[in-house]
């Protein structure tokens, strides 16, 4: 017989509340309606059911730039399963919302790696950047490369076609590298000169590797203290590779004619510690005059 999955194996699916869902998570929690209700009007309810059963509700306040969960409620005490997955939402939103910083308050235990303790849980967000067409990403790949210096690695990161050899060439132009930047995609890297004390760039193609020791037989250490090493595909394989790294993700539209793209600029290590790339989602895009056709990928 096969073994059937337990309500507390299974992944809480999550949704937001609306003020008329008060009533019916107050009883499923066993709190209070007006609570609830205050918790649904003075911030974000976020919902995590298994199946038709209520498992747990985050509240989250975002207050310009700064987000905060200030209240969880679970039907079972310390179910770690259901923290995370709220947690997870909570990001989400609060990212989507533009907000540099999540605290998570209430909490005994680290909701994850990425958060440090300072009077409560925090974390800094991704950088979310709406980017428009091709020549726009050039241009986010070119004010990108201001913030990179040699030894950086960039793990970037997306589904077919959405971008991932574009941003590399707008961080090339950034650069000012020598040669055309184009997909490495049949030689894996590439590797171009840097001009003016620049450093140079390793642009890799990580899609046809399996593992980080393949990705190590490429005898990148060669040039990486001199160069921005750019691994498209790299994310499960090439983040221990140096240390720290930039993951920069990007999602394209539903629309396959549509050549908007949403990109997540995160940091890892000690490099990015203490690194601002807010400003980032400020550039102005609106204003760009496209000199390039061609598809944004």
């Amino acid at each position: 017989m096969d073994k059937q999955t337990s309500p507390q194996e299974a992944i809480p699916e999550l949704a937001v509340a609306v003020p008329q869902d008060a009533a019916v998570l107050a009883r499923a929690l066993d709190l209070e309606a007006q609570t609830v209700s205050t918790w649904l009007t003075q911030g974000l309810g976020i919902v995590a059911r298994v199946g038709s059963q209520i498992v747990g509700l985050a509240h989250l306040v975002d207050d310009g730039g700064h987000a905060d969960v200030t209240d969880l409620a679970l039907t079972t005490p310390d179910d770690t399963d259901v923290v995370a997955a709220l947690i997870g939402g909570a990001e989400q939103i609060a990212t989507e919302l533009e907000s540099r910083v999540l605290v998570v308050s209430g909490l005994t235990t680290s909701p994850g790696p990425a958060y440090h303790y300072d009077g409560g849980w925090v974390r800094v967000l991704p950088t979310r950047v709406v980017v428009p067409t091709a020549e726009a990403m050039h241009v986010f790949g070119a004010a990108l490369a201001a913030q990179l210096r040699a030894g950086d690695i960039v793990l970037a990161s997306g589904d077919l076609g959405a971008g991932k050899t574009t941003l590399a060439q707008g961080i090339g132009r950034g650069l000012g590298v020598d040669g055309p930047v184009i997909s490495p995609t049949f030689v894996l890297a590439r590797r171009h000169a840097g001009s003016g004390g620049r450093p140079g760039l390793v642009h890799v193609d990580a899609y046809r590797l399996g593992s980080a020791a393949e990705l190590i037989d490429l005898d990148l250490d060669e040039t990486m203290d001199q160069a921005v090493t750019v691994i498209e595909w790299g994310a499960g394989i090439a983040e221990d590779l140096g240390g720290s790294h930039l993951d920069v993700d990007i999602r394209r539209s539903e629309d396959p004619t549509d050549e908007t793209r949403v990109v997540y600029v995160e940091g890892f290590g000690p490099r990015w510690q203490g690194v601002d790339l807010s400003p980032l989602s400020e550039l102005p895009f609106d204003t760009i005059s496209p000199d390039q056709t061609g598809d944004n990928n």
